[in-house]
């Protein structure tokens, strides 16, 4: 049965005569028939009897609320809205402060999140001992936000599946193989004739579809006409069935049925049978407790040693609360039967668990903070424990009900990406824009793709570098290297930049400085498809020797004094950052002295710097090599100099060389 549409009271009657009813009250039926969960005859009998007590006005306020009930439960919210309006106007909340919950519940469920709000902190004020309150008023706010900010999952509905009645609980038939998908479905050709009364709709049996072998490798791909799970009418009955989960081979499956005769109304069990051949065994009872209480929505463990499943057996923490039982082999009958615990069960609703793998447990609430309705969450089971739910947010939620998750596992490539798609899978939803009532809904989450790419360039001459080295590391500890091509271009590809990922970068090229070469790019927070770019500006070595700032010696000695070190500081700082680089470090004399003198002190000097650089600065010995050119290689001026000496400037132009020639051919002695 549809349990997801009202969640009531526990079933267990046997009725008197009709006349005595009648005899007794005029609404007396209306309220037995209501009290038993058979709605749509209650709904009649209300709306004929209110003509009869218009004079009691305590009364009649009584039966409308009763009839905006019916509405309601059967899911008819057009109709409830219009009655419970009708007895706020009346003021009738004064006295059942429940009006403003349902109220509220209704235009959460319409995306008027203002209006439910308005409701809810109302309904506090006067029932403040509610604990669903504080929970539906952070729905109104955090539905608004969900549904401007959605996740980037891809819902359409599943229209060959779908009728115009209620189609919902998707399950995989053989779950080992994942080529058969069961579902429970009121449609025409149900076995049950006639009106169920709880619902108003017809009578609900499980039905099949099969995935047959195609070369359409799209999804969800092409799937049988559905048809009855069985023909023989051994499973589906003139009772409610539905809600199945079948064991990893698909031999045997798990069931809610609803039994009932025209004299009694029973409640809601869990059945199981076994496949023989192509026919199915009888169904026989699960037993979890006491039969005066509701069992419904199964869903068995691949090992068939642990059942999950919905009921409102007392002891609980809301309406309907999910508890599991145990077995130690399949022969055995199920027992230890425990509440998951109030991580997972709230003072709400929770409903059609399921698992994946052995490690998430994937449900239905309107106990948690949500959109409305019953919303899919996820826990996540760590060393046996539930952690705390998460809501899979709009578009898989939507403010209507939302309930029976189950994933595809299959690998398939997704058209767009290129690439497979990270999760797919089915569930069924109420929500507006559907076939019929409920319908079956499938999604996709694709993959994210991002690349980088860029190009790499002489700064001086704008000209693209070929062959540079490109390299990236990754927060996730990847590493990859590549070069440019004669474009300079460089490019990593999808399997190198992944989601949630920051990137380090570095350029080298044999002869450009290792500066400006270093970047970072990352996917963390990107939600859509992206390129990333980076490009790169290269200084080249210059052709000419880099001229420190001046380092003087005492006349015919080769001691660095300390006041010059400074001078070495920027080639020091060269080094650090270009630790590729070798570097000799020149010197040089003036003209004085012999030729053979001048070279061996050129030589001493830069060793004295060499040595300082090693020795203090910690340079390795092998990145710098010292050379001495005394009077051979003369100085060329870069710039223009004017130097002050014996209080008169002296001014030298750009590009002069300091040869003896030069030199001695200066008019005063002051300025040689």
């Amino acid at each position: 049965m549809k349990i997801k549409i009202a969640f009531l009271l526990s079933l267990t009657i046997l009725f008197t005569g009709v006349s005595a009813i009648k005899a007794q009250h005029p609404l007396k039926e209306a309220d037995n028939a209501f009290k038993y969960c058979q709605y749509e005859k209650a709904l009649d009998e209300y709306k004929t009897g209110i003509r009869k007590i218009r004079k009691n006005q305590i009364e009649v306020r009584r039966v409308t609320y009763q009839i905006a009930e019916c509405y309601r439960i059967m899911g008819d919210i057009k109709n409830a809205e219009k009655f419970y309006e009708r007895l706020e106007k009346k003021n009738y909340q004064k006295d059942n402060p429940m009006i403003l919950f349902h109220l509220g519940n209704i235009a959460l469920s319409k995306g008027e999140y203002a209006d439910a709000l308005k409701y809810f902190e109302n309904f506090k004020k006067r029932a403040p001992e509610d604990k669903r309150t504080d929970v539906l008023i952070e729905s109104c706010q955090k539905a608004k936000t969900w549904t401007e900010n959605p996740t980037r999952y891809e819902v359409e509905n599943f229209k060959k599946f779908n009728t115009r009645q209620d189609d919902w609980a998707p399950r995989w038939g053989n779950p080992n193989k994942q080529n058969q998908i069961i579902f429970s479905s009121n449609r025409d050709g149900s076995v049950g004739k006639g009106t169920n009364q709880w619902t108003g709709g017809g009578f609900s049996d499980i039905y099949k579809s099969d995935k047959p072998k195609s070369k359409n490798t799209e999804w969800p791909g092409e799937w049988s006409p559905t048809l009855p799970l069985d023909e023989e009418q051994i499973i589906n009955t003139s009772v409610n069935e539905g809600e199945a989960s079948a064991n990893a081979k698909g031999t045997t499956i798990y069931f809610t049925k609803c039994p009932q005769d025209k004299k009694k109304v029973y409640g809601c069990y869990v059945y199981q049978a076994s496949r023989k051949g192509k026919s199915w065994s009888v169904p026989e009872l699960v037993e979890l407790g006491p039969d005066s209480f509701n069992y419904v929505h199964p869903f068995i463990s691949d090992d068939e040693l642990t059942i999950y499943f919905a009921s409102n057996k007392p002891g609980g923490y809301g309406g309907y609360d999910i508890y599991k039982a145990t077995r130690a082999k399949k022969s055995a009958k199920f027992g230890n039967i425990k509440n998951l615990g109030n991580v997972v069960n709230t003072p709400g609703q929770e409903v059609f668990p399921a698992l994946r793998g052995d490690s998430v447990l994937y449900f239905s609430s309107d106990g948690h903070p949500g959109m409305g309705g019953l919303d899919i969450f996820y826990s996540k089971i760590k060393d046996g424990v539930f952690e705390k739910p998460e809501n899979m947010m709009y578009p898989i939620n939507s403010n209507a009900d939302d309930i029976g998750m189950m994933f595809d596992d299959s690998k398939v490539i997704d058209p767009k990406s290129k690439s497979e798609y990270l999760e797919k899978g089915f569930f069924s939803s109420n929500r507006p824009g559907g076939r019929g009532g409920d319908d079956i809904y499938y999604f996709v989450l694709r993959p994210l793709v991002f690349t980088l790419s860029g190009f790499v360039k002489d700064a001086l001459t704008l000209q693209y570098i070929d062959k540079a080295d490109v390299e990236i590391i990754g927060t996730d500890g990847t590493s990859y290297k590549t070069k440019t091509d004669i474009k300079g271009y460089y490019h990593f590809d999808k399997t190198m930049i992944l989601s949630n990922v920051t990137y380090k970068m570095r350029v080298t090229k044999s002869k450009y400085w290792e500066e400006n070469n270093t970047a970072s790019q990352t996917t963390v927070g990107l939600t859509e498809n992206t390129d990333l770019k980076q490009d790169f500006l290269l200084t080249p070595y210059p052709v000419e020797p880099i001229v420190l700032p001046e380092i003087l010696y005492p006349l015919d000695e080769a001691i660095l004094l300390p006041q010059y070190k400074d001078s070495l500081m920027s080639l020091y700082e060269i080094m650090i950052k270009n630790p590729t680089i070798v570097v000799e470090l020149r010197s040089h004399t003036d003209f004085r002295a012999s030729d053979e003198y001048n070279e061996d002190l050129s030589q001493r000097r830069a060793q004295s710097c060499v040595d300082f650089l090693i020795y203090e600065k910690g340079i390795d010995a092998d990145r710098i090599i010292p050379k001495g050119y005394g009077e051979y290689k003369p100085r060329k001026l870069e710039k223009d100099m004017t130097i002050t000496y014996n209080k008169k400037k002296f001014t030298f132009k750009k590009g002069t060389v300091l040869t003896e020639m030069y030199i001695t051919g200066l008019t005063s002695r002051d300025e040689q």
